[in-house]
């Protein structure tokens, strides 16, 4: 599980949704809200004439680099262990209208290259947790597809098309808190069968406004077992097993509609592909007692989020014209899954956010957040049978977790900031780890995200 959460920054084209949902408060996107009036950003840096020529012909380009560091001091299975990994994303866009005269139309690409790796492949194991802190997958390649697709806005940029490799978390269920380390929906990843953000697969996305605050959408897009061994450019060697159908209904607004903003989106999602039960061998013994036996399959799974965030109260009353007001906001992602042969059955999040409390610093941010997860009854079983047989004491996991987080967002000028996250976790698992003897342990977890906007800083992109 890779999680990149800051859709808009990971993706570097935006989506439509991200573009309608995209809030005035700060986030990990180098992209500033504008005041009215306010001249368009411009580039500035020693590519910024070389870029400014290439975007007259409709080419644009940008750079974005993100740095991972984490240490559980006393959390998870194995503890104080360390990791750390850097993404470097090299990002394009063509404009098909300057390009071959088709309004509306793009081509977006992206290609991610990973570095500075540290003990990627053994720290998701070592936490083992399905919650705690930024757990990224071993990636075997040196560098991956991330985005290739063509989009295409009619009716007045009220119908977007978007078709080729992407993948869903850029459209659906946007994340409503400003941490990347932290923020996201364990049933997308654990339950729907995501892959790695930055692990393309194929699909297709429509959207439509209903009014300049209010949205539609619907899209598909692959289950591909294994993706996290590819390239995203071995198009021959994939294995498909089905489609993840996703739906959303939802309302944004921004400080340039409202005083007191907020956004909510209804995300529902259908997997079609099977997927192995949480217990059950094909002849109904424990799958973790018997480990030769096949175990049951189950045929596709469904599950509901709830993602909503609403400021509520400012510093100036909402009665001034500032894109970057010292403000509280409050959000939630709440999501439940229909199917009980899956790992998750309810996962909840709810949060608060101090933006801008200096106004001095208009983008830094100070956040709490509490999260809820409720497992399977089954699936505790398993996980307390495979502990038996490795030597453990067999004894079944709670089925309730809860993490107790701490959050900051430091803006570093131009673009670029840091934000550390501090967890604790109360009554952990060993998802990425079950056969083992070992029992997951309350405690501390610590993540650093460092985000470097190099295409920014060179003059490639606008600030």
């Amino acid at each position: 599980m890779l999680v990149l959460t800051s859709s808009a920054a990971l993706a570097q084209v935006a989506s439509a949704s991200e573009e309608l949902q995209d809030q005035t408060q700060p986030q990990t996107s180098p992209a500033v809200v504008l005041q009215p009036g306010k001249p368009t950003p411009v580039r500035s840096g020693p590519l910024a004439p070389w870029a400014d020529r290439m975007a007259g012909y409709g080419i644009t380009f940008d750079v974005n680099a993100y740095n991972f560091y984490q240490t559980n001091p006393s959390a998870g299975l194995r503890t104080d262990q360390q990791s750390n990994s850097t993404y470097f994303l090299l990002s394009a866009t063509l404009d098909m209208q300057k390009l071959a005269g088709i309004a509306g139309g793009s081509i977006n690409f992206t290609e991610t290259f990973f570095g500075f790796v540290h003990n990627s492949r053994f720290i998701a194991a070592s936490i083992g947790d399905t919650t705690v802190g930024y757990q990224p997958p071993f990636n075997r390649d040196s560098s991956r597809l991330s985005l290739f697709t063509y989009q295409q806005k009619l009716l007045d940029d009220q119908l977007t098309l978007e078709v080729g490799r992407t993948h869903p978390n850029r459209y659906y269920a946007l994340p409503p808190c400003s941490s990347i380390n932290s923020c996201f929906q364990d049933l997308f990843y654990l339950n729907a069968g995501y892959s790695s953000p930055l692990y393309g697969v194929w699909g297709g996305n429509v959207l439509y406004k209903t009014s300049p605050t209010s949205y539609i959408q619907a899209g598909a897009f692959s289950v591909n077992p294994g993706t996290n061994f590819l390239s995203g450019w071995d198009f021959g060697y994939e294995r498909l097993s089905g489609a993840l159908v996703m739906t959303e209904i939802g309302r944004a607004t921004t400080y340039a509609e409202e005083a007191y903003p907020g956004r909510v989106a209804l995300t529902g999602y259908y997997n079609t592909s099977d997927h192995d039960d949480n217990f059950k061998t094909v002849f109904g013994t424990s799958k973790a007692l018997n480990p030769g036996t096949p175990v049951l399959q189950r045929s596709g799974t469904s599950g509901i989020v709830l993602t909503g965030s609403q400021t509520v109260w400012r510093a100036d009353g909402g009665r001034q014209n500032n894109p970057n007001p010292t403000a509280i906001r409050l959000y939630t992602s709440t999501g439940y899954s229909f199917d009980t042969s899956i790992p998750i059955r309810f996962n909840t999040f709810v949060g608060a956010t101090l933006a801008a409390p200096d106004q001095n610093r208009p983008l830094d941010t100070y956040g709490v957040k509490l999260n809820w997860q409720r497992l399977a009854e089954d699936y505790t079983q398993f996980l307390g049978d495979a502990n038996l047989v490795s030597g453990g004491t067999g004894r079944a996991y709670p089925r309730d977790k809860f993490i107790i987080e701490a959050n900051a967002h430091f803006d570093l000028g131009r673009g670029a900031a840091i934000e550390p996250v501090i967890q604790y976790l109360v009554n952990g698992n060993s998802f990425f780890d079950p056969f083992t003897p070992r029992r997951s342990k309350d405690g501390i977890y610590i993540g650093t995200t460092l985000v470097v906007p190099l295409g920014t800083l060179f003059g490639l992109a606008p600030l």
